[in-house]
């Protein structure tokens, strides 16, 4: 004998629906939304490459609002965390994708904030390219985000990062040449010396990232 379960009654299969909705989509609108203060990082660092000395400290404090809105972001993934139990990721996962990319808005305010000292009259060589290179990971990052609910296969992803990431390092090396840098004096040596670490700091979040990008794939695969 086969029993037939119970249909819903008037409305209730559209409120079950909408109420898993939200709880897949919360997240990605919310590392989304990171993506786009790691992008507004980017830009303010591209502007700080563009100007004078005298204007860089105050275009350099943008990133601090920028990181505070990255930490509200954050809360908002906690907090979407502890009011669902149904997530479309291992929790865990979730909560270090977000935790990575606010991570980078802070690393990439600690670059800007040493790109915008006064001991840059010129800036060392190799700068223009690294930003590139940072940009060029969050772009691939913003790719990645879109294409989670898919849970597509993201190898690529960790790839592309894991190039970039060694891009950067080669980089600083090309801007801690002593030999150019000493005819400028001890300040300026080490204020590159700071920014290439700040720089390879940046990259290095990318590459922890990445590995959780690749956790996910694992599991996913």
């Amino acid at each position: 004998m086969h029993i037939r379960p119970a249909r819903p009654g008037p409305g209730q299969e559209e409120r079950v629906r909408l109420k898993r909705v939200p709880q897949d989509t919360v997240f990605y609108e919310r590392l989304s939304d990171l993506v786009g203060q790691m992008r507004q990082c980017n830009l303010v660092l591209a502007e700080l490459s563009g100007i004078e000395v005298s204007e860089r400290r105050q275009v350099s404090d943008r990133l601090r609002e920028i990181g505070d809105q990255a930490d509200e972001d954050m809360g908002a993934v906690l907090r979407a965390l502890r009011e669902n139990y149904i997530t479309p990721f291992d929790r865990n996962d979730l909560y270090l994708l977000g935790h990575h990319m606010r991570d980078i808005c802070h690393l990439l305010h600690g670059a800007g904030f040493v790109l915008a000292s006064e001991a840059f009259d010129e800036l060392p060589s190799g700068v223009l390219e690294t930003l590139a290179a940072l940009s060029n990971q969050t772009d691939h990052t913003s790719r990645m985000i879109t294409r989670l609910p898919g849970k597509l296969d993201q190898w690529d992803y960790v790839d592309a990062i894991n190039r970039l990431t060694y891009q950067v390092e080669a980089l600083q090396w090309r801007m801690s040449d002593a030999v150019p840098n000493s005819k400028r004096g001890l300040t300026y040596m080490t204020a590159v010396s700071q920014l290439g670490q700040a720089f390879v700091r940046a990259a290095y979040g990318f590459t922890e990232l990445g590995k959780v990008v690749a956790a996910i794939a694992i599991k996913e695969s």
